[in-house]
């Protein structure tokens, strides 16, 4: 979505050699309008792989307290709490990785 914001703002000589790119069989109007879907199915898919890894993560702080590994349930639990916390760092991390 950004690069079509880029793209948008070219001057008209760089955009008409951008209209050439493309035929009338998928305009760039329709492009535009389903770049908004695009950016919200990323945003689903993100917050449903972050809510994937804080669940990984309580299953890897249970076996690490089973196993009695101290250091490595703290840090576990330092970020979880860190991602419970400012839960939009991974989401925003998750979706510049899709893009």
């Amino acid at each position: 979505m950004a690069q079509w914001n880029q793209l948008q703002m070219l001057d008209c000589k760089y955009l008409e050699q951008v209209e050439q790119l493309y035929d009338d069989s998928f305009p760039m109007d329709i492009r535009q309008y389903l770049s908004k879907d695009t950016v919200a199915m990323q945003d689903s898919l993100a917050t449903v792989q972050f809510h994937d890894l804080l669940a990984q993560l309580d299953d890897q702080h249970s076996r690490f307290a089973l196993e009695n590994n101290f250091l490595l349930q703290h840090n576990i639990r330092e970020i979880r709490g860190t991602y419970r916390t400012y839960p939009s760092y991974p989401i925003k991390s998750i979706i510049l990785f899709l893009i």
